[in-house]
Order: C-alpha cells, then sequence, then structure tokens
C-alpha cells in the first residue's frame, strides 16, 4: 500500500468521523483478527493436516480461538485467521521447521474451495445417510411397515 494511498485513507477517515482505525484479517476482514499463512513441503488432502500442527505446536487453546482455515490452491498451504492477541504468543512459540513454516499474510494466496459438506453425494442432498447408519434406499421418509402388509 502507497503512502499516497495511506494518506488518502487516513484524510477519508477522519472527515466521515472515525475516530479510531481498528485492525483487521486480510482473509475475513474480521476486526482484531491477523490472517496466517502456513506452508508445508507435500501436497495434503484436507486441512486437518494443518489443525493438527497448530494443535501440537501452540497448544489446544490455541487451536480453539482460530475462527478460519482454508487450503491454498495448490493444498501444500493454508491460511487462518488468529485472534490478533496471539500476535507476541506466535513470534515467542512458533519454529519453523524444515517441513512446515507459519508467517503473518501481506498478500491473499489462490485459495482452494473446500466443502468439507461436498465429501459425499453430489452436494444437493443425495446420497447422504440420516446419521443412522441407513440412507433409506427406495423408502420414504414417512411411515412405513417395512414390507409389511
Amino acid at each position: 500500500v502507497s503512502t499516497q494511498s495511506t494518506g488518502v485513507a487516513a484524510a477519508l477517515s477522519h472527515i466521515s468521523g472515525l475516530i479510531e482505525i481498528k485492525k483487521r484479517s486480510l482473509l475475513s476482514s474480521m476486526e482484531d483478527f491477523t490472517a496466517y499463512q502456513m506452508t508445508n513441503t507435500f501436497e495434503v488432502r484436507s486441512p486437518y493436516y494443518f489443525w493438527n500442527q497448530l494443535e501440537n505446536i501452540l497448544g489446544a487453546t490455541f487451536r480453539a480461538d482460530v475462527k478460519f482455515m482454508k487450503l491454498t490452491k495448490d493444498r501444500m498451504g493454508c491460511v487462518i485467521d488468529v485472534p490478533s492477541k496471539y500476535e507476541e504468543f506466535i513470534d515467542d512459540t512458533w519454529c519453523d521447521s524444515n517441513k512446515v513454516t507459519l508467517f503473518k499474510m501481506t498478500e491473499l494466496p489462490e485459495l482452494e474451495d473446500y466443502d468439507p459438506r461436498r465429501r459425499f453425494g453430489n452436494g444437493n442432498g443425495h446420497g447422504h445417510s440420516n446419521g443412522y447408519g441407513n440412507n433409506n434406499y427406495g423408502r420414504s421418509n414417512g411411515n412405513n411397515n417395512y414390507g409389511k402388509s
């Protein structure tokens, strides 16, 4: 962001009566969150690998406070939204390894369009079970006699 752009933004904020400029995430635009990117040396199938890395290195409380995670398009990384209160904790605790790195994002990478709800079926509700291990093939959802007359 150029100095001119920053100056114009500050002037517009002042004119509009905005007194305080809040820090927002690059990923979600949520106030008081900071976007981080994790990179990896191999492709992963799902975000769970990165969730586990966060918990193993930074703890379960930290992991629980992370709000969003999206895989990068190449599936060799992810982006996360972290409450800004953790910035110093991350700086003091995280150590990059030869496999995984974690850093504050300055620009948003290309992201995968991952939706875990599409894992089974075609996304329109067909092919999903009813939650009891029974997918009701050929049966109505109403009261039936299961072949009894």
